[in-house]
């Protein structure tokens, strides 16, 4: 009996130490958002490597991400927090680990945990989750002025704004959401203007306000001295005005499939693309010189049309798996959109993925075919993304891709 009492005081002692140990680490977690962090971090000051401080971002464009560099030992060991915020999975986590930072890599060195990141000439870093399963692009901070004002968005790299338009519709002024990223240095800048794609069958009208970048592409870019602008056209990310680039009859139905409906969808997404331009061109930080246009699925459509619209000044196209409609659209619609980029002869870079459920590399082959044409130089580069049926997700995973637009950035001639 007397055993049994000693075993029962024991394990009611073991879980108040429980019990007290779970109330401490509460107690000592602060949220920034969404994402947990120790209330005892501390970042390490300039020292001996370019990774000493704070980084925030996100990994693929959502994930809220925090990297603490708190220690860097003379042999590039240090001590890391890592926290991310909440997802499907749970309310967001942090922990602390062992990395190496080797010149400018930084690599988790214990636990097999597969993530490493690298700096950027922005002054950025860039992260690289189990190789292709995630990206992230981090800003440095101020860990004081973080914990100063937790509930402040910290994560977002690009700003974001309104441009005013000349652009009207049912008597009212139009503005239109970019978000825009800037390279080192205090400008003019050349502009890259980078054209977001559709919402997929169009059906569910509450993706039509989300905003979407590539901080990666933007971040590389501004590496090249591009001042990266990703604009909104009418009705998406929150800009002004009625979404309509080629709805059915009854809206509920998404995209219409009939080219008298789509072909002046895609007139008006262009209309909206040139009203954005237009204004970016004003501002004195943007060079007055050529400029380079990019886009993604009907984004890649709406660059080469305004590449065929304004010849003189744009001077090459990234083309990531461009298309208008699927296979369930007129058949004439692609083709016709890609002949739009005559007049312009300059280059155009176009990047697809295999397993494509919306263009297959044989239909896609035979748009750049009615392109090409027109004079339009032009190079494809046809990529095997890991899992199934994953081609069209071709922007997301930018270790497949990001060689080939440096090659490309060097080729166009544009002033330095």
């Amino acid at each position: 009996m007397w055993h049994l009492q000693n075993l029962k005081l024991a394990l009611q002692t073991m879980m108040l130490v429980f019990l007290l140990a779970g109330a401490a680490i509460a107690q000592e977690i602060v949220r920034i958002g969404n994402v947990p962090l120790p209330s005892d971090a501390i970042e390490a000051r300039e020292g001996p490597s370019g990774f000493a401080g704070t980084w925030v971002g996100q990994w693929d464009g959502w994930r809220n991400h925090i990297l603490i560099i708190e220690r860097v030992s003379e042999n590039g060991l240090s001590d890391v927090v890592y926290a991310v915020g909440s997802d499907l999975n749970g309310p967001g986590r942090w922990f602390r680990r062992k990395a190496k930072i080797q010149d400018d890599t930084l690599t988790f060195v214990d636990d097999g945990f597969p993530a490493s990141y690298q700096l950027s000439k922005t002054g950025r870093v860039r992260g690289v989750f189990d190789d292709y399963r995630g990206f992230a692009v981090l800003e440095r901070r101020n860990l004081s002025d973080i914990l100063a004002s937790p509930g402040k968005d910290w994560f977002s790299i690009g700003h974001r704004e309104y441009l005013y338009t000349d652009l009207v519709e049912n008597g009212q002024p139009i503005r239109l959401t970019v978000v825009t990223y800037a390279p080192k240095g205090v400008g003019p800048f050349p502009l890259a203007l980078i054209h977001h794609g559709s919402t997929g069958s169009g059906t569910r009208p509450s993706d039509f306000d989300r905003v979407w970048t590539s901080a990666w592409l933007a971040d590389l870019l501004n590496e090249h001295g591009w001042l990266v602008a990703f604009p909104y056209r009418r009705g998406r990310g929150m800009s002004d005005g009625l979404y309509d680039e080629g709805f059915a009859p009854n809206r509920a139905d998404g995209y219409s499939p009939e080219a008298a409906v789509s072909l002046p969808g895609a007139e008006r997404a262009l209309t909206d693309a040139n009203a954005a331009l237009a204004v970016l061109r004003l501002r004195p930080e943007v060079e007055q010189s050529k400029i380079l246009v990019g886009g993604v699925s009907r984004g890649g459509v709406v660059a080469i049309m305004q590449a065929g619209s304004r010849p003189d000044e744009v001077v090459g196209v990234i083309n990531f798996v461009g298309g208008w409609t699927g296979k369930k659209g007129d058949a004439s619609i692609n083709p016709t959109l890609f002949k739009r980029i005559s007049p312009f002869k300059g280059e155009v870079l176009s990047i697809y993925g295999e397993e494509d459920p919306y263009y297959s590399i044989e239909h896609s082959k035979s748009n750049l075919a009615e392109m090409e044409k027109q004079g339009a130089g032009s190079t494809l580069h046809v990529l095997k993304l890991p899992g199934y049926g994953n081609g069209h997700r071709v922007i997301t995973m930018p270790s497949f891709w990001e060689k080939e637009v440096e090659q490309f950035l060097r080729r166009i001639d544009r002033p330095e």
